[in-house]
């Protein structure tokens, strides 16, 4: 009953989450349990998070940011140069008496140069506080990508040991059962209680449950892997 209950709990926390429909059951895919997972060495999950990890390029965004901020406030310190091309015609000539009939068109081109004296004053402050941020936000870049391979490394060494777990659990199955069959001979020859009988079921259905959790425990550290180096 309880772990009815449990599967019912978790069902309708993964309903709601996920945003499916009321009443939709979720059946876990237990085949995967019996899946080989790729092995991947640890240099080609920190190469796959170095490219793929959504903590770094966010923090990456920022240092680009930060520096084209610091470039605009870079370009206010520099002459505004405009060309400017035109042509215009003017007719007729009221200037003269009487009036001269006569139109007369005009080409011009020019270059103008314009600076901003205050500049030099307001410039200094906001280039400071621009070069400031780019510094941060690449301290910033820095500690990501560190904390990212930390990350990365822990949970290679986790998945490396799950398999070792699994290892450990089978062995502990085995020895297990042959307990179980050991006392079952015993209780059946009127050698054992029915106390030693529940003990050794007990030990055994323990031992099971700890194996399954053991392949559990390789799934989600491989799928951990996948979610930090930034695979999925």
């Amino acid at each position: 009953m309880k772990i009815n209950n449990t599967i019912d709990i978790l069902n309708n926390n993964l309903v709601t989450i996920a945003g499916l429909p009321d009443g939709t059951v979720i059946v876990p895919d237990s085949a995967i349990l019996d899946k080989s997972l790729p092995s991947q060495s640890e240099s080609s999950w920190q190469s796959e998070a170095s490219v793929n990890s959504p903590t770094l390029k966010l923090a990456q965004s920022k240092v680009d940011i930060s520096r084209k901020a610091e470039d605009l406030t870079k370009s206010e310190r520099l002459p505004k140069i405009g060309l400017q091309a035109g042509w215009s015609i003017d007719g007729p000539i009221l200037v003269e008496v009487p009036p001269i009939n006569r139109n007369l068109s005009y080409w011009y081109v020019g270059v103008g140069v314009s600076y901003n004296i205050s500049s030099l004053f307001k410039t200094n402050k906001s280039l400071s506080r621009s070069r400031a941020a780019t510094v941060h936000a690449t301290d910033e870049l820095v500690a990501a990508r560190e904390n990212t391979e930390l990350a990365v490394r822990a949970d290679y060494i986790r998945y490396l040991e799950s398999y070792e777990e699994l290892n450990t659990q089978q062995k502990s199955v085995e020895l297990a059962e042959r307990n179980y069959n050991t006392v079952f001979t015993r209780y059946s020859a009127d050698m054992a209680l029915i106390t030693d009988m529940l003990d050794a079921a007990n030990s055994k259905l323990d031992a099971e449950q700890q194996l399954v959790n053991a392949r559990i425990n390789i799934i989600y550290y491989y799928y951990k892997l996948l979610f930090t180096s930034g695979k999925i």
